[in-house]
């Protein structure tokens, strides 16, 4: 039978030069901005206003997505967590249980998307003048001469879209994972249990999870079959050790309950292995599993947010001259954020509001507001005199 799921392991880090470590996801945010930042270049330049001005607006957008999307984990995600570490809601670091650096790996898409509106409202209204030495910070009340609020609204839309980059990120970093399919599709989740068998279990030298073609689906609950290859690091341990290390501590551990989120081994049943040796003679144990395959809602997203863009862009592109100043951002709020509610219910629930059979998640309750403002924009939009000069465009 051809097995549809996918088994995802990846490393996160990209490339690492001693402490210093590039990962993906922080590669995801720099492509979300650089292609942002091509974009309203084209935008800024195609609409007749100061291409010079993007670099501004980028930069008023930049550190206020960033600094509404870590508020915003802060506040509505993980409140408790951060009131007993502040200096981890602050700095890209992990106090416990050891100190690492550990990059922004929280942040928020409804509070990037809150950062972004008060930055153009900023950007559009106030000049502000910084210096760090000597230090200074002050607002001068200035409007942007062809820039109003409502006019700015519809490139930080485009950017805020470029988002999608950002839940890619999330997928190779097994972030924000979906409910199971409760078939043989979906993505195995498997990375995490890889890194903790191994750091966990200091015998044990690497973990691979692997397809096994040749077993049967589960005739419960129908999982697909797998295989979890352990590797060990001694040289020259007796046989029976490795027997007795696998019946108590990795056959507890395969059962317990964060690795039955990814992996199902039956407990009414005895663990079902193979020991081998390898070139080195290492001692290779495959243990026969299942897996469980899941939404991977983080790509749903992405392409929601990539093919609103696309479709929205390509609206403004052909009758952008017609277009109201700030409908499209409210139409973007509206259709991306009426996907983000459906896909809540395939997300793993985190943060339940309303518990139930499909629970009601601090995520439906802001992705429902955001949907809602994007239609009081349309309707302020509409009551506002509409002084876009209506062109004929030739064919």
């Amino acid at each position: 039978m051809l097995l549809n799921y996918i088994i995802w392991t990846p490393d996160q880090v990209l490339f690492e030069l001693g402490f210093f470590k590039v990962r993906w996801y922080s590669l995801m945010i720099i492509s979300a901005f650089l292609s942002g930042r091509m974009l309203l270049s084209y935008f800024f330049k195609k609409e007749g206003r100061p291409v010079e001005d993007v670099d501004k607006f980028s930069l008023y957008i930049l550190i206020a997505c960033l600094v509404g999307a870590r508020l915003g984990e802060v506040i509505f995600y993980d409140p408790i967590r951060y009131l007993k570490s502040p200096l981890e809601a602050i700095f890209p670091i992990e106090l416990t249980p050891k100190f690492q650096i550990v990059g922004y790996k929280g942040l928020s898409y409804h509070g990037a998307l809150i950062g972004g509106f008060v930055g153009a409202f900023l950007y559009a209204n106030y000049n502000i003048n910084f210096s760090l030495y000597p230090f200074r910070l002050k607002l001068v009340k200035q409007k942007k001469m062809g820039q109003s609020f409502l006019w700015i609204l519809t490139p930080l839309a485009f950017g805020v879209m470029m988002g999608f980059f950002v839940r890619i990120g999330n997928f190779i970093n097994s972030e924000i994972i979906g409910t199971p399919t409760h078939s043989q599709y979906g993505v195995i989740f498997a990375k995490h249990v890889v890194e903790d068998l191994s750091n966990s279990l200091p015998a044990i030298q690497s973990v691979r999870v692997l397809k096994n073609n040749t077993a049967e689906y589960d005739t419960i609950k129908g999982y697909p079959p797998i295989i979890v290859e352990c590797t060990f690091a001694g040289v020259g341990v007796e046989e029976e050790a490795i027997k007795r290390f696998i019946e108590n501590r990795l056959r507890s551990y395969l059962r317990a309950s964060h690795v039955k989120e990814h992996i199902y081994v039956p407990s009414d049943s005895p663990l079902d292995y193979t020991i081998t040796r390898n070139k080195k003679s290492q001692y290779i144990v495959d243990v026969k599993a299942f897996g469980i395959p899941r939404h991977p809602v983080q790509l749903y997203e992405s392409f929601s947010y990539l093919l609103t863009l696309i479709v929205l862009f390509a609206w403004w592109y052909y009758k952008g001259a017609t277009i109201r100043d700030g409908m499209i951002a409210g139409v973007a709020a509206t259709i991306c954020y009426s996907f983000r509610f459906l896909f809540e219910f395939f997300k793993d629930p985190f943060n339940v509001l309303i518990p139930g059979k499909y629970p009601i998640t601090m995520g439906h309750m802001l992705s429902l507001l955001t949907v809602m403002a994007g239609i009081i924009v349309l309707i302020i939009i509409y009551r506002l005199p509409n002084n876009k000069k209506q062109v004929r465009i030739n064919q």
